[in-house]
């Protein structure tokens, strides 16, 4: 029986984990659980799945083999922590999941993560670690996780990857239309259900940006592009050498890339409806348009940079999205926000993953002043 930890455990990815090992009681149980704010909602889930330790680190409580222990600060820091867990799942939002992503390559579990932010932020940090340690991430994102699969046994004849993306709630929109909309607007995603953060990312798509910048690290390919395809059947494509194409089909849900990163290498059953092509008729495709969507545009420049250029743009989108969500801000103001951030730190290098933590802190406190000239004409 493989042994779970949950991190971000009242989230979407979270969430869904907790299902699919709650439908499979015989091959999975729960050892760790963490969520940010809700001791309610955690206790519940101590209830329900009994893991050896319960952590909600807003609220700094710990549950720990039976009964409530004294608190200890950055503890999801503590690769020993995890230890004790086969695999650990990293549903946690943003740059939060950066330091538990090092300490669990640093333990003895296996990661599998959807906290795509800490390759945006420390891809080269991260990917260091992983080979240092002999360690294989198994990534969550229905992208990534189409990806891994369809390089089982096609690692050395890869010659570009594609991934797909939805468009988001505004894919139909002009941009006379999108200097209005509203982020309630921008969580009507037309085919996924995800967490109101990565929602927004989707309109804007800065979620796909920060996705080929995993992509590049995870697969150690540059050579990486994006198709919008709207009915979010085909997830990602591997070209070969041979310029023959693989691609993974299924509907949208999640719980099918999250369950393979449990199962790993084995499958089981799914949940989730059959794929029924013949009632879908047609998938349709296009180019991405750039210059309704600046931000996909800035998140490639990013891809060819490095760790300090990720963290500018996904600390600033972190931001944003939180202004944008309190209706500080347009729209078009994050990826304006965002360029102004890259070119006022453009001349700064990163050689520790403290000078990550460092920049974060410094872009942070610029892109709050920035938001905050907006709200003041």
């Amino acid at each position: 029986m493989k042994r779970i930890a949950v991190l971000g455990a009242t989230g979407s990815i979270g969430t869904t984990t907790l299902n699919i090992i709650e439908k499979h009681r015989e091959q999975f149980c729960v050892s760790l659980i963490v969520n940010n704010t809700s001791i309610e909602a955690l206790k519940i889930l101590i209830e329900k799945f009994k893991p050896s330790i319960a952590i909600c680190v807003g609220a700094k409580y710990m549950y720990a083999y039976g009964k409530k222990v004294p608190f200890v600060e950055n503890i999801l820091e503590d690769s020993t922590l995890y230890n004790d867990s086969d695999i650990v799942v990293n549903g946690i939002v943003g740059l939060a999941g950066l330091k538990p992503t090092l300490a669990v390559l640093n333990s003895k579990a296996t990661l599998a993560t959807a906290n795509k932010e800490s390759f945006v932020c420390a891809g080269s940090f991260i990917c260091q670690l992983r080979d240092k340690n002999n360690k294989k991430i198994l990534p969550l994102d229905s992208e990534h996780s189409t990806i891994f699969q369809c390089l089982q046994g096609n690692f050395n004849y890869l010659k570009s990857i594609v991934l797909t993306a939805s468009g988001g709630a505004f894919r139909n929109l002009k941009m006379e239309e999108l200097a209005k909309v509203t982020a309630k607007d921008a969580l009507k995603h037309p085919t996924w259900v995800m967490g109101k953060k990565v929602t927004i990312d989707c309109a804007t798509l800065v979620n796909k940006g920060m996705e080929i910048i995993e992509a590049k690290y995870l697969f150690g390919c540059d050579n990486i592009r994006v198709i919008r395809h709207d009915e979010s059947i085909i997830h990602s494509l591997i070209e070969l050498k041979d310029n023959s194409m693989i691609a993974g089909l299924s509907n949208p849900d999640m719980t099918i890339p999250i369950q393979y990163a449990l199962s790993y290498p084995e499958r089981i059953e799914s949940s989730v409806p059959t794929l029924d092509l013949a009632k879908i008729g047609t998938l349709h495709f296009s180019e991405i348009d750039e210059e309704k969507f600046p931000c996909f545009g800035i998140a490639k420049e990013v891809a060819l940079k490095g760790d300090v250029e990720g963290t500018i743009f996904t600390t600033a989108d972190e931001v944003l999205v939180t202004a944008f969500m309190q209706e500080k801000i347009g729209f078009y103001d994050i990826s304006n926000i965002i360029k102004s951030a890259l070119d006022h730190f453009c001349t700064k290098k990163a050689d520790t993953i403290e000078d990550i933590f460092c920049m974060e802190q410094r872009v942070r406190e610029y892109t709050l002043n920035s938001i905050s000239k907006i709200g003041g004409k």
